[in-house]
């Protein structure tokens, strides 16, 4: 079983808190502003060394202390796995992951799929949202995909600082041919991997379109921006847009820029679908991972979820816990007293109910 039980201590409203989950389905009840996404947030900063509410995590530590400590333990296969995460306002973060008493990376853990409100404006919003989900999932899958990708950046600020400081041409070109040499690297893994991705979610959803609930995602497809011209080569791109970049301060072009765009019968998704369906797209598009996660790393998966039951009525809500409770992982999800998950889940399987 993924994770048992979860201390906190001076973390966000909780002064000492403990809880303790179940293998299959655990739901968080409690009323808006009782701590439970301060909940999810704990367990990203455990398993992912950092927050999703904020890039400082000290802005975690309750208000009249002066430091948090979090701890949570759990299996991970026949071993016995401890999480332990610290920080002051002195200081920086400091986490410490064992398995069976070993120091392990991060990268060797679970892997956490954190479905909140940012991850449901993927489709619609803003490319950084999809590159995020994107790279997490690549990052994951494809370690050393991280380690190309970092050199790209470094190449990509050095470029960047000489746009902005109107070095002369010569100093820029060199970086240009730094960041056109590691980007057309970077971008051929990009589109590898988005190959996979692709794949594996149409397949996913092509498979249950026969569902009332579902069946509006008939015709789905999923397209690929590499960042610059389709028929330009990274470094004719680069050179064409020098003078731009000059006035712009950065790059405007490369893998950096990389995106991809959901559709339906050609048509973009985010401008066709209403609310609902589009949350609905979304919770598919991250339980369509599973069978990506298993095949290409055979990893253990814990899936959270705050606020599932928002914008879906009873019917849809029912539809998508049926797909959610076939994945045959740990799931934790929040929701708000009276709402109709507890109702839905209660027809549907046993689960774990914690009230806060």
């Amino acid at each position: 079983m993924p994770l048992e039980r979860l201390y906190l201590k001076d973390f966000r409203l909780f002064q000492e808190k403990t809880f303790t989950f179940t293998e299959g389905t655990n739901l968080i009840l409690g009323v808006n502003g009782s701590g439970k996404t301060s909940i999810l947030e704990s367990l990203n900063i455990l398993l992912a060394g950092k927050s999703f509410r904020t890039k400082d995590t000290k802005e975690c530590i309750n208000s009249e202390k002066d430091s948090y400590a979090l701890s949570a333990n759990g299996l991970m296969g026949e071993g016995k796995v401890s999480l332990k995460a610290f920080n002051s306002q002195e200081g920086r973060l400091n986490t410490n992951r064992m398995l069976e008493g070993k120091k392990i990376r991060q990268d060797d853990l679970f892997y956490l799929q954190a479905i909140l409100s940012r991850d449901l404006k993927m489709i619609d919003g803003e490319p950084d949202i999809r590159r995020d989900y994107f790279n997490d999932l690549m990052f994951h899958v494809k370690p050393d995909v991280k380690k190309i990708s970092n050199k790209y950046t470094k190449a990509l600020k050095q470029r960047n600082r000489a746009l902005k400081n109107k070095r002369d041409n010569t100093e820029i070109d060199i970086w240009t041919k730094e960041v056109s040499s590691i980007g057309l690297e970077l971008s051929l893994l990009q589109y590898d991997f988005f190959k996979h991705f692709k794949t594996y979610s149409k397949n996913y959803i092509e498979n249950i379109t026969s569902v009332d609930s579902f069946n509006f995602l008939e015709g789905l497809d999923v397209s690929f921006s590499k960042g610059w011209e389709r028929l330009k080569k990274l470094d004719e791109s680069l050179d064409g847009c020098i003078e731009r970049d000059k006035a712009l301060g950065y790059t405007s072009k490369g893998p950096h820029r990389m995106d991809f765009t959901f559709n339906i019968n050609k048509k973009r998704a985010g401008s066709n679908l209403s609310r609902g369906q589009l949350k609905i797209l979304i919770l598919l598009i991250f339980l369509s991972n599973y069978s990506l996660l298993k095949n290409l790393k055979d990893t253990e998966t814990i899936l959270m979820i705050d606020d599932l039951s928002s914008e879906l009525d009873a019917y849809n809500l029912t539809s998508i816990l049926e797909e959610i409770l076939k994945i045959k992982h740990q799931v934790i999800l929040t929701g708000i007293e009276g709402d109709e998950m507890l109702a839905c889940l209660k027809k549907l399987t046993n689960f774990t109910q914690i009230n806060i």
